[in-house]
């Protein structure tokens, strides 16, 4: 790897360090969540630092290039985030379907009720 791909991959390390820790001061993420992208910043920055694990994956992997496995890396991890965001979110909707459902039943009841008058 190049050495200005390395310092591109710790200087967008470090930004996201950065945007991630704004973010919870503000309150816009909680610390849960942040754990993720937090040790994703941190894995850009331990392939920055220390190429030859790229070298041996891309090896391992008979990937052309160093720089190709580290594109590999970012979008598989990606991926999978994308995958388990949409598995937490499709139970948020049916949880929500749940609750609407709930409470327009709660409140057909309350207009069937007799007034106690």
């Amino acid at each position: 790897m190049s050495i200005q791909f390395i310092v591109v991959l710790v200087v967008c390390a470090i930004c996201a360090f950065a945007y991630i820790l704004r973010k919870i001061r503000k309150s816009e993420i909680t610390i849960a969540d942040s754990t993720f992208w937090f040790l994703f910043a941190a894995s850009l920055v331990l392939l920055a630092l220390f190429p030859q694990i790229a070298f041996f994956f891309s090896e391992a992997l008979q990937i052309q290039s160093p720089s190709n496995f580290v594109f590999l890396y970012v979008i598989a991890v990606l991926v999978i985030r994308e995958f388990l965001s949409t598995v937490e979110l499709a139970k948020l909707r049916a949880r929500l379907t749940t609750l609407t459902q709930r409470e327009a039943l709660d409140d057909l009841r309350d207009r069937e009720k007799p007034d106690a008058d």
